[in-house]
């Protein structure tokens, strides 16, 4: 077995492969929809529905999320708030749609806002995903208030400057677990400081995880839990079977260890 997923120049190259998407519902009120390398996640709450981050900037990455909130039957639930980790282009991706159809609260940092808004455009890519505002800056230790649940905020820069983890709870069969999402999976390439910063982002990270007894990993790129393969299993899984997003506390925390890895 690999200690760390494979990442190449391929697997970028993949993240711009808007041709193919699957969706599952992976807890009573949490979604997640990707395309071959990249997710996001719908978690429903009391103040309608959150959108966590948003693949690329692209109108079929927007319909495929509509199509699993249909799915799921929540489609008379307001899209409320678009919640991104941090203010790269696969993450940023359909706000544009979700602030014009939606006029949902967009929410990231100001520093990745302003990364965002600076980042050059290349050659045969939209432009759009800087085609809308943000409404909330967010800031380490910050809680996101979404009615009956909130989204616990927590600093992790390296990936980017101001790249946020989130910490929040989900049901699974009307029971309750914590989930934790890592922002930032990767060292930015090349930066020997960028990787030291990104390590010790990543130790804060999992001390939260352990202080906040989540039991559920989430991640944004699916080469890090065998995403394809857990969305399939999850469209499958019948009632009496075990959610393969629950790992417990000490795996959690074993898991997030490759966050490490992947820095070195």
């Amino acid at each position: 077995m690999r200690e760390k997923p494979e990442l190449t120049f391929d697997t970028i190259k993949r993240m711009e492969d808007m041709t193919w998407f699957t969706h599952a519902q992976i807890f009573d009120d949490l979604l997640i929809v990707a395309q071959k390398e990249t997710s996001c996640f719908v978690w429903k709450t009391s103040a309608g529905l959150v959108v966590i981050d948003g693949i690329w900037p692209d109108e079929r990455v927007y319909n495929q999320i509509l199509t699993a909130i249909k799915e799921a039957g929540w489609e008379n639930c307001p899209i409320s708030k678009f919640v991104m980790t941090h203010g790269h282009i696969d993450h940023v991706g359909c706000g544009k749609w979700l602030k014009d159809n939606h006029d949902v609260e967009t929410i990231l940092s100001r520093s990745d806002d302003e990364l965002r808004l600076s980042t050059s455009n290349e050659e045969d890519r939209s432009d759009c995903w800087k085609a809308f505002s943000i409404d909330h800056y967010i800031s380490d230790g910050d809680t996101i208030d979404c009615g009956d649940k909130h989204i616990k905020v927590i600093a992790t820069p390296g990936h980017t400057a101001g790249c946020m983890s989130y910490v929040f709870p989900v049901l699974d069969n009307g029971e309750e677990h914590t989930a934790c999402l890592f922002g930032g999976a990767t060292a930015p390439w090349g930066d020997a400081a960028g990787k030291e910063i990104q390590k010790q982002s990543v130790i804060k990270f999992i001390k939260a995880v352990k202080e906040n007894h989540c039991d559920v990993a989430l991640v944004n790129h699916t080469a890090f839990d065998a995403g394809i393969e857990k969305i399939a299993y999850s469209r499958a899984r019948m009632s009496y079977l075990p959610n393969i997003y629950v790992l417990g506390e000490s795996g959690v925390q074993k898991f997030c260890e490759v966050f490490i890895k992947v820095a070195e």
